[in-house]
């Protein structure tokens, strides 16, 4: 697995502040493209229109949801940025548009080649996920070490295609998180929503 992308300045302020904003989301995902691009010879272009509608669609859902966030503010943001990975996928809001790579098909096992779109939005996801984390809780998340395995992500792929919300399953498998595959955009019914309902 290649070393994470998608560095986040913090400076100004939180991340989460930051990425609710249509603009700076914007920057945000432009700058994990062009790291892409120096990283692994893919260029890849955010159709404005497909991530404007993405972006909206993903702020809707993170505000009506909110109230989990006082429940179990880490699940909380894991789920927020499992459902920004979906909103991306799902409305195709990057493509891969050109490569410097040799003409001949990518072997599977090389996963940022093979499947550059899912593999960087899923970095960049990750990469607001652990500053967000960082900063509004206090906690230093990596990812689960097991899951980054090529055929992991083929399956991925395959799913996605036919079922987008699996994205956010997928994103928690990263995560070292159980996920529930039967209806991964229901918050309370994530294991994590369960196990703190019977805490209390």
């Amino acid at each position: 697995m290649g070393k994470p992308l998608c560095g986040m300045d913090t400076s100004e302020t939180s991340t989460w502040e930051r990425v609710q904003k249509l603009a700076v989301c914007r920057q945000l995902l432009q700058r994990c493209c062009d790291e892409y691009d120096a990283c692994h010879g893919v260029r890849i272009d955010v159709d404005e229109r497909n991530f404007a509608t993405a972006f909206f669609s993903w702020l809707d859902l993170t505000t009506s949801n909110a109230d989990y966030r006082n429940q179990n503010a880490p699940d909380y943001f894991q789920f927020a940025f499992g459902v920004l990975l979906r909103e991306l996928l799902q409305h195709k809001a990057v493509r891969a548009t050109s490569s410097n790579l040799s003409n001949s098909q990518p072997s599977p096992t090389d996963i940022p080649r093979w499947w550059p779109i899912g593999y960087m939005l899923t970095f960049f996801c990750f990469g607001a996920l652990k500053q967000t984390v960082q900063q509004e809780c206090g906690i230093d998340l990596k990812p689960a070490a097991p899951p980054w395995r090529p055929a992991v992500w083929q399956s991925f792929r395959e799913h996605v295609i036919e079922e987008s919300s699996l994205a956010i399953g997928y994103f928690d498998k990263f995560m070292g998180i159980e996920p529930n595959w039967r209806e991964p955009s229901m918050v309370a019914n994530r294991p994590l929503a369960a196990l703190f309902e019977k805490r209390t």
